[in-house]
This record gives C-alpha cells, structure tokens and sequence, in this order.
C-alpha cells in the first residue's frame, strides 16, 4: 500500500484512554502555536479536556505498572536469538528515564492548572453550550486579546506541565504498534471474524485499507473475539456494509 490509512480500535480501557489521551495532544500541539484567538481557544479546549482526563483514577500509577511490565517483558528478549540488542537496550534506556520523570512529578499532573483560576472558571462552564462567550467569561475574553506571544507562552507553560503524562503514554502506545506484525488478509462480503486466546489478550487492533479503498471498518470486540464490518456511506448516509471481498491488513498488538 502506497497510502495507507490505519484505524485502531483499543480493547481494554487503559488504552483507550492512552488513545483518547494521544489525540488530544495532537490536537493541542497543532493550535498552540497559533496566533489567532480560534487557535489559542482550540488550544485551551484541548488542554481542559486532558485536564479532566488526567484528573480521573490513579492515571500516573497505572502508566508506572505499565512501563515496569513493558520493562520487564522486554527485557526477557535479551537473550533470545535474533534480537537487534542495540534497538531493545535504546528502548530499555527510554523506558528507564519515562518512569525517572514519573516518579519525580509531584501529585497529579497538571495540578497547578486545576488551581488556576481562568482554566477553573472555564471547567465550570464546560457543560453549557458557548459557555465562554465573551459576555459569559470578560476574564477569558480579556486575556483572549492579549498579544498573541503572550497567550503562547503561557499555552506553551500549561502543556508543558501535561506533557508530563504524555511522553511516558506515547512510548507505551509506541511500543505496542511495534508489537506484532501486520497480516493480509481478505474480508469475504465485507466480513471479518476472529477468536481471540484469552491467555494472551490482545491490547488493539490496527486495520489498514489503501487510501483509494471506497470503505472504512466498523469494530468490535471482547477479550474472547472480534469481527470486523466494512462499511460504506449509503445514499441515505447509513452506513452500508460491502457485498465483495475485500483486501486489508491487520495487526493484532499484544506485548
């Protein structure tokens, strides 16, 4: 495939918020660097919405269970014949400092954002369609028209203080793509299916389609299996699921 486009579909409840997490980032990162009010107000969004993740359950001791187990399941490969051991002491090292910066991040990340004022003022409205309309929030409008370098660093100060969370999360997921290899594989009418060994759980599934394919994948899955529906848009604009066989990768990431 010269253009692929991948879809993952995570299959337990850490990784999806390790996803969930991985997008908003993404997000953040490509307004923060704005200078229009539209890009500084994406940005803010973005950030309150990592925000109220983060602040749920004990995300940092998960991510710290999570990169000791990578640790120590990678680190049973030394041995093994086969194995680049430059590659896997680079990711060892990289796996050491994520859980050195953890470990040293006091309290909860981005606790000093949950004391501001301004970031506070916009939680509260949160729930409320344009809630921060210049006439709800003068406070927010008035730093709004602050210079646009202004508004930048003090942007860049808040997601740096998150991005704390997000290095170790973003070596997680990337280790787990790089997990397993993708398969060809053919879905019959539109239709995959496959069990899953309980024993070994898989974490995500990856599908990839060549860009020029007219469909997408609908998935869903359990710790025991998975099916895989390929859809495309209707007339009416429900989805509608391919009469043909149809050519797709798919990985299956389990480390």
């Amino acid at each position: 495939m010269d253009n692929p486009i991948v879809y993952e579909q995570p299959l337990n409840e850490r990784i999806r918020t390790y996803l969930r997490l991985e997008h908003l980032f993404k997000q953040a990162a490509y307004t923060l660097r704005g200078f229009s009010v539209w890009d500084s107000r994406a940005t803010v969004n973005a950030l309150i919405d990592i925000l109220e993740i983060v602040s749920r359950g004990e995300l940092k001791a998960e991510a710290l269970k999570e990169l000791d187990r990578l640790h120590a399941a990678l680190s049973r490969l030394c041995d093994m014949p086969g194995v680049d051991r430059e590659q896997l002491n680079t990711i060892l090292s990289q796996l050491d400092a994520a859980q050195k910066e953890l470990h040293t991040l006091q309290g909860h990340p981005g606790q000093s954002l949950r004391d501001n004022e301004l970031i506070a003022s916009l939680r509260q409205r949160g729930t409320i369609t344009a809630g921060s309309c210049s006439f709800d929030l003068p406070g927010y409008h008035f730093w709004l028209q602050q210079d646009p370098e202004i508004r930048i660093a003090k942007l860049e100060e808040w997601y740096e203080e998150l991005n704390a969370i997000h290095k170790p999360i973003s070596l997680i997921l990337g280790i787990l793509r790089e997990s397993a290899d993708a398969r060809d594989l053919q879905a019959e009418k539109g239709f995959y299916q496959q069990s899953l060994d309980s024993q070994s759980p898989v974490q995500m599934l990856r599908v990839t389609l060549d860009e020029n394919a007219d469909c997408y994948p609908e998935i869903s899955g359990g710790k025991h299996r998975f099916s895989i529906r390929f859809v495309r848009p209707g007339n009416s604009g429900r989805p509608v699921q391919v009469d043909d066989t149809l050519d797709f990768q798919l990985t299956c990431c389990n480390l």
